[in-house]
């Protein structure tokens, strides 16, 4: 019997306009009417991810920053796992220098180096989601979206340590040419600082965050803290960091919009976040068991 359902957010969760389909929102209360419950397993903070949910009207714990940091259903801290404060100042130092675009992430909120560097990574990620999506259509939904009107904004992210005293959770670097600039960028950090975890949850970025903060560790400590069996675990995603949870729950879902190693990873393969997946995952998952 499945005991718990864990989904990522964006290519999951969500479609391409970064809204929860309604064939969702159906599949998720109908678990819970059979007592199943749902939580959120995302790069995204706290607000990010509430605002969305909200809309849709579920309301359920949120294991954000790919692990760093979980929230309960009332938007209580229960623990965060942050950088230590030189690594994150190191890490923004090393952005600033080579002129990237960064975001820095705390419990409070997302904050970035640049709106206008904000609004373009935010058109690509939904051209990505929506490739026959035109440049200035993209363009108009990202500077219009939450994404860019419900976060902060700081000239030098090192401020967030240095003058506010907020501990840093996750870094963020986005670039439009990843393989030129950010693959030899992880590679330095990660032969530099021997305690982050380096990741990515679409094509033009990393996350930067601590080692033990990933999604599959936070899911394990989920479980282990509420009683539920990883075994009888349904997790679905469709980027790298959806990786570690996927390896350790008992039913894994690979979107199929997902990159190829989720779907070398996965046991199982959902239809594409356009088209409701998420549903067709759990109802087939469901299915199983009745047979069973």
């Amino acid at each position: 019997m499945i005991q718990l359902i864990a989904s990522d957010m964006d290519g999951t969760l969500l479609n391409g306009n970064m809204e929860i389909p309604q064939a969702n929102i159906d599949a998720i209360m109908h678990t819970y009417s059979l007592g199943i419950p749902f939580i959120v397993c995302t790069g995204r903070n706290f607000e990010e991810a509430k605002i969305v949910l909200d809309e849709a009207g579920i309301r359920c714990p949120i294991i954000g920053l790919n692990g760093a940091i979980a929230f309960d259903r009332t938007g209580t801290v229960d623990y965060e796992i942050p950088l230590p404060d030189q690594e994150a100042i190191a890490i923004i130092d090393r952005g600033r220098e080579l002129g990237y675009y960064m975001e820095a992430m705390t419990s409070k909120n997302v904050y970035s180096s640049s709106r206008t560097q904000r609004i373009q990574g935010i058109t690509r990620l939904i051209q990505q989601m929506n490739p026959g999506m035109n440049q200035e259509e993209a363009e108009q939904r990202a500077t219009q979206s939450t994404e860019v009107t419900k976060i902060d904004y700081r000239d030098d992210l090192r401020d967030l340590i240095n003058k506010e005293g907020q501990k840093i959770v996750k870094i963020t670097f986005t670039h439009q040419d990843p393989d030129k600039h950010l693959v030899p960028l992880k590679k330095e950090l990660t032969q530099k600082f021997d305690d982050i975890y380096v990741t990515s949850s679409f094509k033009y970025n990393i996350e930067i965050s601590q080692t033990h903060a990933n999604k599959g560790a936070a899911l394990k400590r989920y479980c282990e803290e509420h009683g539920y069996d990883l075994n009888h675990v349904l997790a679905i995603g469709d980027n790298y960091n959806d990786i570690p949870m996927l390896e350790i729950a008992g039913y894994s879902f690979a979107m199929e919009n997902g990159e190829e190693a989720v779907k070398q990873t996965a046991k199982y393969q959902a239809r594409s976040n356009n088209a409701a997946g998420l549903a067709g995952a759990i109802q087939e998952i469901l299915a199983l068991e009745k047979e069973d």
